[in-house]
């Protein structure tokens, strides 16, 4: 029974065909739904004190928190402020099937090297190879991931309604303009430090989480399958949210005010948020994130097994097919 609850789909076992057009697909429906937590959270991380967020910012857009970040975008900017940066992001789909196909493919092959080998047992290897697999991936989707989150951050920072100046091609002028291409790339450094680690702890903590809670709940049902798999995931998403929020503000200062000729970086940024701003500095946006990284945990977790399930070869070779 443990067996059957904790078994995995491999990367061998899966129709790359199904899985290229399931997963962006699906991928698109849960970027849409948590984008507005990525607005507040990064308006909130822009936000310094004494309530001042930018020197363009008028005094109506400041935020007490997170609710009211979204009260006053919806009042000021409309619903639309709250996708501000979408179509842009979307972009970020392609860098996802590349973060997704390199995280199956490490994995993949760090299992049957540890067969061959091994190194380690076979449980605590599953840790090892979510996490390495996870740290990779990040690594590989970063280089397409930094110059898309640059361009839509200054877009969320823009607070008109219906201004030109916040769309693609002015911002990517401004950007070239000012820095030239290494404005693309901002706080990339930065981002392989909150991201790489946030994927390592996210897919380690939810393969160690998801064996622990089968082994201890055994669900048997699929309702109950699915459940587990939801909690490991929130579980895991709380933990690589609070984890990695101090450098991700960071991040954020970096590409969103940062100039690579000042000589601005991931410790010079930190420093100056402790010693200017205070502790309490590395802690903003943790609510919105934690708010998006939980629910977007749950459905990541969702979305992914389940394509993993609906792209299971079911030809000659592999002839079992799992319910849905």
């Amino acid at each position: 029974m443990e067996e059957v609850a904790s078994r995995d789909i491999s990367w061998d076992e899966i129709d790359k065909f199904k899985y290229y057009v399931y997963g962006p697909s699906l991928s698109l429906l849960v970027r849409f739904c948590l984008y507005p937590l990525s607005v507040v959270k990064t308006r909130l991380q822009m936000q310094k004190d004494p309530y001042t967020i930018a020197a363009t910012a008028p005094t109506i857009n400041h935020y007490s928190g997170t609710l009211d970040a979204f009260h006053k975008i919806v009042r000021n900017e409309g619903v639309r402020g709250l996708f501000k940066g979408f179509g842009v992001s979307t972009i970020g789909i392609v860098s996802g099937q590349i973060y997704i196909t390199t995280y199956e493919y490490v994995r993949h092959h760090l299992m049957h090297m540890n067969e061959r080998n091994g190194f380690i047992s076979p449980k605590r290897m599953n840790v090892v190879r979510n996490a390495v697999a996870g740290g990779c991936a990040s690594l590989v989707s970063q280089t397409i991931v930094v110059p898309i989150d640059i361009v839509s951050q200054k877009q969320m920072m823009n607070f008109g309604v219906g201004d030109s100046n916040g769309s693609l091609i002015h911002v990517g002028k401004e950007i070239l303009r000012q820095d030239g291409v290494k404005g693309f790339y901002k706080g990339f450094g930065a981002s392989l430090c909150v991201y790489a680690p946030s994927s390592a702890i996210w897919w380690g903590s939810y393969g160690y989480l998801r064996e622990r809670f089968q082994s201890h709940f055994m669900p048997t049902s699929h309702a109950a399958k699915r459940l587990t798999e939801a909690t490991a995931g929130a579980s895991a998403g709380l933990v690589a949210a609070v984890a990695t929020n101090p450098i991700d503000v960071a991040r954020t200062r970096l590409q969103v005010e940062g100039h690579p000729r000042d000589g601005s970086n991931l410790r010079t940024t930190l420093r100056h948020l402790w010693y200017q701003e205070g502790p309490r500095s590395l802690l903003k946006g943790v609510q919105a994130r934690i708010m998006a990284s939980v629910p977007s945990s749950i459905m990541i977790v969702t979305v992914y097994e389940l394509v993993k399930r609906l792209s299971r070869r079911t030809d000659k070779h592999y002839p079992h097919r799992t319910n849905l």
